[in-house]
């Protein structure tokens, strides 16, 4: 490290450009910069390197040498995360150099000026800096893409999207634009080109953050079209030729199905590809498939049930064939088989009182799947399964009725439900366990099979329950999440502020930090997991935060006490038997329920009465 030093030190000293040695200096920073991770993690060190930055990088920015220009701009790449002491003020002037060598006469220097950028762009104060030349900063970094294929340069571009991600909404429509020329123009370099194929990946990663900045704004999706859905159409039907761009074509095709209000026909052309995709070279991206399609179908659920392909072939059908193939398949996993299953859901949910002949391979095939999970350890299989048979009763509980009894199955599969009704912890299959049993009592009594007449204490028994233990949580979250942003504040409070030992490891800082970068450039990272719902994890739980349907909007406790109530009047008699063999805790919860109901009524009344004031 003191013959580093010297290197540099007689560099500065010299006054005479003849007696400067170039290559030394060269030599020297790389040898620092290699040490950076060493350097930045101990204490004895660490505070030199600011010194070292303003006396013998910053003057390099403007360094007559195109190689110590670009050397320069690759130091701020290896100490980014170096502690400033002043004001701020070196900080906004090495923000300042590295924006200048963006337009640098060597393109090597710009390439590195623009992936040093990056490394800056979370640091306290670049916002001020960056902010006002940002449209400026945008036409930079297409020129440089527009001259050589980086991965690395629209990488970095994609962090400055998502960092200024609330101002880049009047620039979205230009952006998306540029990125679609750019991803178009990498592809035709061809497949022996690794940087381009990995920029085009990148150009469409960025698309994506573009999307998720202006997620707010829907109605600038349809200005996007024209220039997103011939790059969806292209990656998803050529066969497989471009299938490493598949995972980022369809991210884009969730937001594309999700935000906007409505689909447009050009859209819905995406929506065979899908499945021709999944049946001929991508069947194991259904985990991604899943939310476009649920999207298609709950934006337009009559256009989906009316559109064909160009062989006749109804699009409710493939998502039939779709289910139906994962669910054969040896090499399926459980995870992707619940995905698979939402897609009934979803049709039912959508469409209902619609598709009635479709009941029957939808019991067909989940009862199938039900029986092969019957003494699985992990239950999460099984509870997808009756979460298919609660939609299926709520949506016509007399069909499905009839659906069970055809196969003798009706005792056992509900003497089973209740059973892992237990085990029920998210709240999707809790809330369809609830909607599904209480529309049996939809059902005049002398209508039901006998193998439910005589289960109906228990029925209600697990509904009440379930919907109490709802209750109940529901009442508990607003108090766990106060209590978990106190129990951050207090590790807040109790971080050591006063750095680290000369010997102390701080790794871990560094670790999160990365990470943190990670998950920002990563197409599979925070949005693709809100988004698309991915659980790689066959064996861990799954989320149903990101599911939405009709059933959103309806509240189960109003809907298990109104349906309880019309059928306590409608055949009081019946009804007075089976109240009196529920246990007392069981009638005691019915009437918290019944209470609670009431209080939600009055809350959703007065919310309406407010809003129709403030109109």
């Amino acid at each position: 490290l003191a013959f580093l030093t010297d290197c540099v030190n007689r560099y500065a000293a010299a006054t005479d450009e003849s007696q400067k040695n170039h290559i030394e200096k060269d030599g020297a920073l790389h040898a620092f910069g290699a040490l950076a991770e060493y350097l930045l993690n101990m204490k004895k060190y660490a505070s030199h390197l600011e010194g070292l930055l303003v006396t013998s990088v910053f003057p390099d920015f403007n360094s007559p040498i195109g190689f110590l220009r670009c050397r320069a701009c690759w130091m701020v790449q290896k100490f980014s995360t170096v502690k400033w002491s002043d004001d701020g003020t070196n900080l906004r002037t090495l923000i300042q150099l590295v924006l200048q060598r963006l337009s640098d006469p060597a393109l090597p220097v710009q390439i590195e000026a623009s992936k040093a950028l990056r490394y800056l762009i979370e640091s306290d104060g670049a916002e001020v800096v960056l902010l006002p030349v940002l449209p400026n900063l945008l036409s930079e970094y297409f020129r440089i893409m527009n001259e050589i294929g980086n991965d690395e340069v629209v990488a970095a571009l994609q962090v400055i999207i998502d960092k200024f991600g609330d101002h880049i909404e009047p620039h979205a429509v230009a952006l998306v634009n540029q990125l679609s020329v750019a991803f178009s123009n990498y592809c035709a370099v061809g497949d022996d080109d690794d940087d381009s194929a990995m920029a085009a990946a990148q150009c469409l990663e960025c698309i994506a953050t573009v999307l998720k900045g202006i997620c707010m704004r829907p109605d600038l999706f349809k200005h996007l079209e024209p220039n997103l859905i011939p790059i969806i159409l292209k990656i998803l039907g050529n066969d497989g030729e471009f299938i490493e761009y598949l995972e980022y074509a369809l991210d884009i095709l969730t937001f594309l199905t999700y935000f906007p209000t409505e689909l447009s026909p050009q859209l819905w052309e995406a929506f065979p590809l899908i499945y021709q995709s999944f049946d001929q070279y991508a069947f194991d991206y259904l985990s991604l498939m899943v939310m476009p399609l649920e999207n298609f179908i709950g934006k337009s659920p009559d256009y989906f049930l009316a559109a064909v392909t160009s062989d006749g072939v109804k699009y409710i059908d493939l998502i039939f064939k779709i289910v139906g193939r994962t669910l054969a398949e040896d090499r399926s996993s459980e995870s992707e088989c619940r995905k698979a299953l939402s897609l009934y859901m979803t049709v039912l949910h959508n469409c209902n009182g619609k598709v009635d002949s479709y009941l029957s391979i939808i019991n067909d095939v989940t009862l199938l799947k039900l029986s092969q999970q019957v003494n699985a350890e992990m239950p999460l299989t099984r509870i997808a399964c009756y979460q298919i048979i609660g939609s299926c009763l709520f949506y016509n509980p007399l069909l499905e009725l009839q659906e069970l009894e055809k196969r003798g199955v009706t005792q056992q599969v509900m003497t089973e439900w209740t059973k892992d009704a237990a085990k029920m912890e998210k709240w999707l299959p809790r809330k369809l366990t609830v909607l599904g049993m209480a529309s049996i009592f939809h059902l005049p009594t002398s209508s039901l099979p006998q193998s439910v007449a005589s289960q109906l204490p228990q029925i209600m028994a697990s509904a009440v329950e379930m919907c109490e233990n709802m209750y109940d949580d529901a009442e508990k979250k607003e108090d766990e999440e106060d209590d978990v942003l106190e129990e951050e504040e207090e590790e807040v409070d109790n971080e050591d502020e006063d750095g680290y030992g000369e010997d102390e490891d701080v790794t871990s800082e560094t670790e999160e930090a990365y990470m943190d970068a990670l998950n920002k450039l990563s197409g599979t990272g925070d949005i693709s997991n809100f988004l698309v719902g991915e659980d790689w994890d066959q064996d861990g739980d799954d989320l149903d935060d990101d599911y939405t349907s009709p059933i959103d909007d309806i509240d189960q406790l109003i809907f298990l006490s109104e349906t309880l109530t019309s059928a306590f009047q409608k055949e009081p008699e019946a009804y007075k038997q089976v109240q009196a063999a529920l246990p007392p805790n069981v009638v005691a919860s019915c009437q918290k329920v019944f209470a609670a109901a009431e209080t939600q009524r009055a809350q959703i009344a007065q919310v309406k009465l407010t809003n129709a004031q403030a109109k």
